[in-house]
């Protein structure tokens, strides 16, 4: 018998397979025939086989993680690497909330409840949050006498607070008990338990994130995905985990939210009387509503589950820190972890960290809070210690002069820069603003040539720049670093006023080069002066230094009164030298002054490289931070 090709499933090939079979024995003779009763059970096997076949497929396609379409086959398959799938988080805002109260008021404490509803309108719809915890504040008396209640840093969470209750029976003493809402913030369940349906008491349940800590007597419950899509709540054995009993009741509370929606609330209404009518209530906004996000999808799953499988529940290598920091905050857009023997200067028993936001999120302190105590600190050896650090932004302008041939298009020149200004931002958008990417010259320009056939060439001008975001009216001292080597002279800032010996000017900063810094290497250190606008009249002939070699900048002591214009940030900005057009976001280090060109690299640590957008504002000293020259060439 001939071997059959298993390969191909479809109907017509498998029919055509069966015919070939039946082709070499002698006992059946109208499978040929469309018309026999034959064919028609040939197509019947046909049919059989090809649905057996699409069976078998979508069987083997669901029981592999990388192939798996269905979520409940994702979530099932992750649940044996040990990861649960992230839950939709509540956007989270911090206030400080200050009440005078009703003059018919007299206890000295104020309790808030975590039901009190605040509300905050974003995008048009009107979104409730409540107080993450009960929160009781003591009276006190501000300056003028008056006595008040203030509540500082008192977090509000988005979303409803809701609760779900479940009678235990013997069929049911470990649970499940599902939650029945797709969008339970899981950061947020609390459980108690009661002995039964009569019993006014309580005892709390806490969330057990893995069993290393526990026992037969341990008071806790275990959360999953369910294949439903939903959250359940399961509970111990007598082995891990203390064991309900029947009759108990068992009560979870939660908040449901909207995601991400309401993030970038800052207004809020409360709507209740906290100590009576003739009360005032200021509430000052610390942070906007942020860290709200959807279900973890698929996808995310998908990435995320093996790592966090490879790191067995624990925190000791950089890909273990990376893999479950990203699994924990949908808000993170990218991690860099580098341990204390590798910081400049090394700090020995330190691990640092740092966290890219998504775009138009922050990382609040609270979430890093959040993050350290609940995800890191109960997974990391016990020696070591975490230090956030904040990613720091190196802003990238282009001039680009771009040759092109009117013959070979019919785009208009304009229609040209836009498509250019497009590729670029695209270019950012695509494969830098985040952490660890370095941009390329030769890379960026090929793709400008690519966007019509009409350009012939481009000429590309960098700018690279370092914001100052300084403290006003205050003696500061500012340490920018380019980490590139740069051209002497091409220093510049935006206009701002400074005080120099209790006089005030308007002024800008510019480099100037010692006498052997010299071309076409243009090595060595200069000094920045601080110069008048207008008459560029030197008023600091040392205000600071400069080290081309690294764009390293040291200005001791500045005292900056306002930033003119509408920007917030002192911009300086420098010419990369000819020979560094590739921008790395490698840290850049002097390690000798006695020769010449004893500068290294060291690997990349929290630079990302973003793309100048800056409008042009020509009276403060502010260029575009992208602009586009067509010129009309024939091309030979």
């Amino acid at each position: 018998m001939a071997i059959k090709n298993v390969t191909n499933l479809d109907f017509d090939t498998i029919k055509a397979n069966l015919k070939n079979h039946l082709s070499a024995q002698s006992e059946f003779s109208d499978y040929n025939f469309e018309a026999s009763g034959l064919s028609t059970i040939v197509d019947l096997l046909a049919y059989n086989t090809h649905y057996n076949a699409v069976m078998a497929h979508l069987v083997a396609n669901e029981s592999f993680i990388d192939s798996a379409v269905k979520r409940n086959s994702v979530v099932s398959i992750a649940k044996t690497m040990g990861y649960t799938p992230r839950s939709a988080k509540s956007a989270r805002a911090t206030i400080t909330l200050t009440v005078k109260p009703d003059t018919t008021y007299t206890s000295n404490t104020l309790f808030i409840s975590k039901a009190t509803i605040f509300t905050s309108t974003v995008n048009g719809k009107a979104y409730t949050f409540t107080p993450l915890t009960d929160v009781t504040v003591t009276r006190t008396y501000d300056a003028a006498g008056l006595d008040q209640f203030v509540a500082t840093d008192m977090v509000l969470v988005e979303g409803k607070r809701t609760n779900t209750s479940m009678l235990i029976d013997a069929n049911s003493l470990q649970g499940p008990v599902v939650i029945p809402n797709d969008s339970v913030d899981t950061t947020t369940i609390t459980c108690t338990i009661k002995d039964n349906i009569n019993s006014s008491s309580t005892t709390a349940y806490s969330h057990a994130a893995n069993i290393l800590d526990v026992d037969s007597t341990s008071k806790i419950f275990y959360l999953e995905e369910s294949t439903n899509g939903r959250y359940q709540a399961s509970f111990g054995d007598d082995v891990l985990g203390k064991k309900l009993v029947a009759g108990n009741v068992v009560r979870l509370e939660y908040v449901v939210c909207a995601g991400s929606a309401p993030n970038g609330a800052k207004s809020f209404i409360n709507s209740v009387n906290f100590t009576g009518t003739s009360e005032t209530v200021t509430g000052t906004v610390s942070l906007a509503a942020s860290g709200g996000a959807l279900i973890e999808d698929i996808t995310s799953i998908r990435f995320n589950a093996p790592r966090f499988a490879a790191t067995k529940n624990r925190i000791v290598t950089k890909t273990d820190y990376e893999t479950v920091i990203k699994a924990s905050n949908a808000n993170i857009k990218a991690v860099t972890v580098w341990g204390g023997e590798d910081n400049i200067p090394p700090i020995y028993g330190k691990v640092f960290i740092s966290l890219q936001p998504q775009a138009g999120l922050v990382i609040t302190q609270a979430e890093k809070t959040t993050l350290q105590n609940d995800v890191i600190a109960i997974k990391q050896p016990i020696t070591m210690t975490t230090q956030f650090v904040d990613p720091e932004f190196t802003y990238l302008g282009m001039n680009i002069s771009a040759s092109y041939d009117a013959k070979v298009t019919t785009a208009s020149s304009a229609t040209l820069q836009a498509a250019i200004v497009a590729e670029v931002e695209s270019y950012f958008d695509g494969t830098l603003n985040t952490l660890k990417k370095n941009f390329y010259y030769s890379f960026i320009a090929n793709r400008i040539n690519n966007v019509s056939k009409s350009i012939i060439g481009n000429n590309i001008e960098l700018r690279i720049q370092k914001r100052l975001t300084p403290i006003l009216n205050s003696v500061g001292r500012y340490e920018p670093k380019f980490n590139n080597k740069i051209l002497p002279s091409s220093i510049r800032t935006n206009h701002f006023t400074a005080k120099i010996n209790n006089t005030t000017y308007t002024c800008s900063i510019k480099d100037q080069p010692a006498a052997d810094v010299i071309a076409p290497v243009y090595s060595g250190k200069g000094v920045l002066q601080l110069v008048t606008v207008g008459s560029g009249t030197v008023i600091n002939e040392v205000l600071g230094t400069i080290d081309y070699d690294t764009g390293a900048i040291d200005i001791p002591s500045l005292h900056i009164v306002s930033v003119l214009g509408s920007v917030n940030s002192v911009r300086v900005s420098a010419t990369p030298h000819e020979g560094s057009k590739d921008i790395s976001t490698d840290v850049l280090v002097r390690t000798t002054e006695e020769q010449l060109f004893a500068v290294v690299p060291q690997p990349a640590r929290n630079i990302i490289l973003t793309l100048d957008k800056s409008a042009s504002d020509i009276p403060n000293n502010i260029r575009p931070g992208i602009s586009v020259t067509m010129v009309p060439r024939v091309a030979d």
